[in-house]
């Protein structure tokens, strides 16, 4: 292991995840947020990228990107967590490939549901059934030949579009826009551009109060920095979107970055970024490592 390797190996990133109590307004409002982060005593994995499959009177399920640091790459798995004291009651594997997997995207189509995981490295971006009661993932169909980040597939105007970021900067101010034709494929319709580094998906789309909202990644300073909420219009055929709130970790230790927002049922799922021995990455940066 060279010298670079080994001092990010003992400064390792480290996410958790936790529920937004504030509601949409106070969201929205830029009111300061309120967070009660998931407790788990796991410390051969860390969790990112929550969507909510489930919320129940006395617990909330929630499929992640659970990373297991033995193998050193991303699996889904769905948390089980207590509603009131937000404690992992259980976790259960979902979907595990030789390639890493992350950003668990849920469809639900009646009583089915449908997950697309981010799985850049095998190329392609694969839909599967998930069956609650196995709790197993069936290979579906393959929705795009290449390899896309954190897609979301959204119903605007009774139209089916795919928004996603595409190599070789994944993280950067290039957003692909993809619309599903009457063969069900699904084929790239735009490009859009923005001036800064926030063009990467970050949950579902949302409505409120009669508008439509893109959660997305801000990642100017690093992976990850924050969430932006951009206001979303369709006119003439082109979308515009507009920011209009940029959402910070409140973490106590876990404040360096925060990158998924998403709601179901009332609840509202974000995460939370930080390493081990913080000051080792400082000094990388300062030295250029």
């Amino acid at each position: 292991m060279n010298i670079k390797k080994f001092i990010k190996s003992i400064s390792n990133e480290c996410w958790n995840i936790g529920f937004i109590q504030n509601d949409l307004h106070s969201i929205l409002n830029g009111d300061e947020l309120n967070v009660k982060w998931l407790r788990h005593s796991i410390k051969d994995s860390w969790f990112a990228d929550p969507f909510i499959l489930d919320v129940r009177d006395d617990t909330i399920d929630v499929l992640v990107e659970e990373f297991y640091k033995p193998i050193q790459r991303g699996r889904i798995s769905k948390l089980i967590i207590n509603r009131n004291t937000f404690e992992l009651i259980k976790k259960e594997i979902v979907l595990e490939l030789a390639t890493h997997l992350s950003f668990p995207a849920i469809i639900r189509k009646d009583n089915d549901i449908f997950i697309y995981p981010e799985n850049g490295e095998s190329g392609k971006l694969i839909l599967y059934q998930y069956y609650q009661e196995s709790n197993k993932c069936v290979k579906h169909t393959i929705l795009l030949n290449e390899p896309v980040a954190d897609a979301v597939i959204a119903n605007i105007y009774n139209k089916e579009y795919l928004f996603c970021t595409k190599q070789p900067n994944p993280n950067g101010n290039n957003l692909s826009v993809f619309q599903k034709n009457e063969q069900g494929k699904y084929i790239l319709k735009d490009n859009y551009s923005f001036q800064e580094n926030v063009a990467r998906m970050a949950g579902n789309f949302f409505e409120f109060e009669g508008k439509l909202y893109r959660p997305t990644q801000e990642s100017n300073i690093q992976y990850g920095h924050s969430v932006t909420l951009q206001e979303v219009k369709l006119v003439n055929g082109k979308f515009h979107f507009h920011e209009t709130q940029r959402l910070f970790s409140v973490h106590p230790t876990l404040n360096i970055g925060m990158h998924t927002f998403n709601m179901y049922k009332g609840e509202i799922v974000t995460d939370a970024l930080g390493f081990k021995n913080m000051w080792i990455r400082k000094i990388i940066k300062s030295i250029g490592l």
